[in-house]
């Protein structure tokens, strides 16, 4: 088992230079990193449990953009209970012992965008890859969950809190249907909605300066159903519906301001 830790380690610390030759955009509301095995057993402390695997997303090139795409999700990550490593949602610490009441902190991949990801961004440039440190406090009240967490880094604070219902379908089935808003602080929103007046010149002057601040960006409705084959193959497929409020609705950026994104992931953990 160690052995798969050192891998997972080791796909982080290239994740990177990878990044830098992809577009990152925010997996829609993956039920992994919230909803536990409809039927395994929660592995005890310091026992680590380790989730490969991989699948697509539909979903938008960017926030606000015309036009969706396939993306590939990659499922690569560890945990026992306490320490968690994970391609997809960084590394953190689970500080308590009780599954219904979780906190603690995290580092975790910013978001980053490529002006090549859609016509639209013409002019922009690029947003870089990111390491944002954050904090998360989860509860559940069977059968409803409360999560919430907050990032910084070089790109700005940004916020999210979501609750929702969990409902066993079967023994080897559970359904998640949940509501998620989404704050962004000033320096964030602008980053991702904002234009400057280079980049409107630099765009040929199809886009117009705009000042996005801080306040909602946006909330959504999610639906997510996982399914157990056996005891270590599992799948889980989620669709969201996403619309854009404040300075993120009114942004020259955004083409539309309500989207949808689907996406599927088949894993083995072991």
């Amino acid at each position: 088992m160690k052995y798969a830790v050192l891998f997972l380690a080791a796909g982080l610390a290239a994740a990177p230079a990878l990044a830098q030759r992809m577009d990152i955009q925010p997996i829609p509301d993956l039920p992994i990193k919230s909803v536990p095995p409809a039927s395994a057993p929660t592995p005890p402390p310091s026992e680590w449990q380790v989730s490969v695997g991989g699948g697509v997303s539909d979903a938008p090139r960017y926030e606000g953009s015309a036009y969706n795409r396939l993306r590939f999700m990659p499922l690569l990550e560890a945990s026992n209970g306490r320490l968690f490593v994970s391609i997809l949602r960084g590394v953190g610490y689970n500080f308590s012992g009780d599954r219904n009441f979780e906190y603690g902190l995290r580092l975790a991949p910013g978001h980053a965008r490529r002006q090549s990801a859609d016509p639209r961004l013409y002019g922009m440039g690029d947003i870089g890859y990111s390491i944002e440190p954050g904090a998360f406090l989860n509860m559940r009240f069977a059968p409803w969950y409360v999560s919430s967490g907050i990032s910084t880094g070089v790109h700005g604070t940004h916020a999210d809190l979501g609750t929702g219902i969990g409902l066993p379908l079967s023994g080897a089935d559970r359904l998640r249907l949940g509501i998620n808003l989404n704050w962004g602080g000033a320096q964030y929103n602008q980053t991702y909605f904002g234009v400057t007046s280079a980049q409107a010149a630099a765009s040929g002057n199809v886009l117009t300066a705009y000042d996005a601040g801080a306040g909602v960006k946006d909330y959504a409705l999610t639906a997510n159903w996982a399914h157990n084959y056996d005891k270590n193959w599992f799948s889980s497929a989620g669709m969201s519906y996403k619309w854009l409020v404040g300075s993120a609705r009114y942004s020259p950026l955004t083409q539309r301001n309500s989207m949808r994104a689907i996406n599927f992931v088949l894993g083995y953990r072991y």
